[in-house]
């Protein structure tokens, strides 16, 4: 009886220590955005510098390994965090356009809907109904989604713009959310930390190799040097935010992790309207705080998401 206390009690703090991974990946989801709001770098050159200090964080975190003290395998599994790099660039380049286009709150809560995709691939590809209440689960997803309904708010924006903003947005929801649940597999097989250094380093080499192809590579070399410190201060702000995200893996579900991120939406919000000032609060107050408390409503439903 008390050894099965002892390890119920355990079993619970793993869970809790997961959900505070997810939350402050939530955070840094939030900020490593922001530098793209102050760049005039092309998308595909910011998310260039972005990724080079991501691959250069995510090998010297690799090489503390003597003073962390993990073990990790390395197994043919490694290759779908290659092809997870290289979709990834994708949708984030497809998410810095849709910055560009319809603003930081609007699109981030459109490319959020990552999460009701992570979960559904999750359940088809991890099986993860076996560890995860689908109901709560698939609950969560929906409130989110509508509480991204509620902020897709429009003001002085041309609707083509609008409408290929929120296209680019969604379409970064579908690579996020697919690689979302590729790192989640490779996490269960091969771990962490030589996993990053794998996909963070196919991220920069998918895009060089996409740039040299459009013979842009020469912008790279032009940008200015405050332009290049903002896309390096984006990526490692993104170290934080992947390294989190990777880490509350380890305790929860692919489903309820990625879910929770989606908490980065009520930050990104606010950053958006208090900061950027894209959204008027004092006309839009109910559609906002409807979506903010979906949002919670959402996250409160993954308590009961574990099995």
């Amino acid at each position: 009886m008390v050894e099965y206390t002892i390890l119920r009690v355990t079993a619970i703090l793993f869970y809790m220590l997961g959900f505070g991974f997810a939350i402050l990946s939530s955070l840094f989801y939030s900020l490593y955005v922001i530098p793209r709001k102050f760049s005039k770098l092309s998308p595909v050159v910011f998310s260039f510098f972005m990724a080079i200090a991501f691959a250069i964080g995510s090998v010297i975190i690799f090489l503390c390994q003597p003073l962390i003290g993990f073990h990790e395998t390395v197994s043919p599994i490694l290759w779908w965090a290659v092809f997870a790099g290289v979709m990834w660039a994708a949708a984030f380049v497809c998410f810095i356009i849709s910055i560009d286009l319809i603003g930081l709150a609007r699109s981030n809560q459109w490319k959020n809907l990552q999460g009701p995709v992570a979960v559904f691939l999750s359940f088809l590809f991890l099986q993860e109904f076996i560890l995860v209440n689908p109901f709560y689960a698939i609950f969560a997803a929906a409130a989110i989604f509508f509480s991204a309904l509620c902020f897709t708010i429009v003001e002085g924006t041309e609707k083509r713009l609008v409408v290929k903003g929120v296209f680019l947005a969604l379409t970064s929801a579908v690579g996020f959310g697919a690689v979302g649940v590729i790192q989640k597999y490779v996490t269960d097989v091969s771990g962490v930390y030589l996993q990053q250094v794998v996909w963070s380093l196919s991220i920069v080499l998918g895009l060089g190799i996409y740039l040299v192809l459009r013979k842009m590579i020469g912008e790279v070399f032009r940008s200015s040097l405050r332009d290049r410190v903002l896309g390096l201060l984006a990526g490692l702000l993104y170290i934080g935010a992947s390294f989190s995200q990777l880490f509350s893996y380890q305790h929860l579900a692919a489903s309820v992790a990625f879910t929770l991120i989606q908490l980065s939406a009520l930050w990104t919000i606010l950053i958006g309207i208090i900061y950027f000032r894209e959204i008027r609060f004092t006309k839009h107050w109910r559609r906002i705080l409807f979506g903010f408390v979906l949002t919670i409503i959402g996250i409160l439903a993954l308590v009961f998401a574990k099995q």
